[in-house]
């Protein structure tokens, strides 16, 4: 079992290759089909806007966008579908500090943010982290523990903000 699927257990192997392979919203429509879901106009919008997206999004973003491209939806039914896109391995969720609750595609693959203090933007980071994988093993060696993943937040101003 591979790290994304002991991470997300609902995605079998074949989607997960998918989910590496491409992220556009035509493999996302297939797999929302393959769990049975419909694929509601709601449902529709909130994914492509994921995928058209590199950043993790909140919900007030997500209705402003929604909202931009002409869909009123409320508050409640973006909650429900994106528990629902969680619940199968679509989405994840991300708490960012004290920030509030961000989503996005769970096919992004493992990387850190950024998030700036003044706009609240959030910045994907991508880097080398071999240092980061030393650690984890020096601290396997040093108390016994085993560590099955990380998370690196950055937190400061945005190159608009500074």
């Amino acid at each position: 079992m591979t790290f994304f699927a002991k991470e997300y257990p609902l995605l079998t192997n074949a989607t997960e290759l998918r989910y590496h392979a491409a992220m556009n919203t035509s493999a996302i429509f297939e797999i929302i089909k393959q769990k049975g879901l419909r694929l509601t106009k709601t449902r529709r919008a909130v994914l492509e806007l994921f995928a058209a997206t590199h950043t993790p999004l909140s919900v007030p973003r997500i209705l402003t966008e929604l909202d931009c491209s002409g869909i009123s939806v409320n508050k409640t039914t973006v909650y429900r579908e994106l528990e629902t896109l969680e619940t199968v391995g679509i989405v994840k969720s991300l708490s960012l500090g004290d920030r509030k609750q961000y989503f996005e595609l769970a096919s992004r693959g493992h990387h850190h943010h950024f998030v700036c203090l003044e706009c609240d933007g959030v910045e994907d980071i991508h880097f080398d982290e071999s240092d980061l994988v030393r650690q984890e093993v020096l601290l396997a060696q040093q108390n016994g523990s085993s560590v099955f993943r990380h998370s690196l937040k950055f937190f400061g101003l945005c190159k608009l903000c500074s």
